[in-house]
């Protein structure tokens, strides 16, 4: 895909090029060669000037950036993108939902990207899935006789990519109530980090993977379409269920994740750590343990080996 070489206005200042052709759901898409964090970057344009950020940063725009060297994930966590290997953007959203709803977004935008990766591993004759794991990781699952060794916490599954959600504005009504308009929706900046085009010497740790090595031979150009197209659907559904996944949504959310099923392991952010079965999704993540239920709201997963 070609990139002009101005600049969209409100974008960060760097040297590289500007607006893209916008992929439908991404729209408008404004790519710069280098930047620190498109979150960031995101979040001091729609909180300098919000009446002028509503314009210059609608619902579903996007900064994209071809490389990234101060990205954030959750918990404060930090990493560097290669120039060209990966995709990193970040997307505005203006839910039309209450904002005590909010936690399914970081779900409900997993489940977009499962849906987008799937769309393209097939297109591209691959025999490995795409599948979510609980809270904001997407992962690749390899053909069972494919010969993947089994990593701790992860298993045969590769993570691919992750997602970090955070509010920039909040909404202008009552918590319980759906804004009547994206003028008075929360302002959540949501940034996505996949791994395109990287070879196994690329990629820093033994659980991470990357589209080629999928079998998949894609720019990170070529997953915008996609990508916007599968997200623009899922916000869509999700805001005609009213912020509460309806039956069919629900479904696909507990379709995609990899961790219910699964004996887990769930390191809290205060410190401690449960153990059990994960059983569903509230957004947060059911637990059985310890003979009773537990719902987790935030934690770092890691999917435990059974004998």
């Amino acid at each position: 895909m070609p990139v002009s070489e101005t600049t969209a206005p409100d974008a960060p200042t760097r040297s590289g090029p500007g607006p893209a052709a916008p992929a439908p759901g991404l729209a408008p898409l404004t790519t710069v060669a280098r930047t620190g964090s498109t979150n960031s970057d995101l979040i001091d344009a729609l909180t300098r000037d919000p009446r002028a950020a509503q314009r210059r940063w609608p619902h579903l725009s996007a900064l994209r950036a071809v490389h990234q060297s101060a990205g954030r994930g959750r918990a404060g966590r930090s990493w560097v993108t290669p120039g060209r290997g990966a995709l990193t953007l970040s997307v505005v959203l203006r839910p039309l939902v209450p904002t005590d709803r909010l936690p399914w977004l970081p779900l409900v935008a997993g489940l977009a990207v499962h849906d987008a990766l799937s769309r393209v591993l097939a297109a591209e004759g691959s025999a490995w899935t795409a599948r979510t794991k609980w809270p904001n990781d997407v992962l690749l699952l390899p053909p069972d006789r494919a010969p993947v060794e089994e990593v701790a916490g992860w298993g045969r599954g590769r993570k691919v990519g992750g997602l970090l959600a955070e509010v920039a504005h909040p909404a202008r009504c009552a918590p319980a109530v759906a804004p009547e308009g994206r003028d008075e929706a929360a302002v959540v900046v949501l940034g996505i980090g996949l791994n395109v085009g990287q070879e196994r010497a690329d990629l820093p740790v033994p659980w991470a993977g990357s589209l080629r090595l999928a079998g998949a031979h894609l720019s990170p150009q070529d997953l915008l379409v996609p990508l916007g197209s599968a997200l623009a659907a899922r916000t869509a559904q999700w805001e005609h269920d009213g912020g509460d996944p309806g039956a069919a949504l629900l479904g696909a959310l507990r379709a995609a994740c990899l961790t219910l099923g699964r004996t887990v392991r769930v390191e809290l952010p205060g410190g401690g750590a449960i153990e059990g079965r994960a059983l569903d999704l509230e957004p947060g993540l059911v637990v059985e343990a310890d003979g009773g239920r537990r719902v987790v709201a935030a934690g770092d997963v890691s999917h435990l080996r059974t004998r």
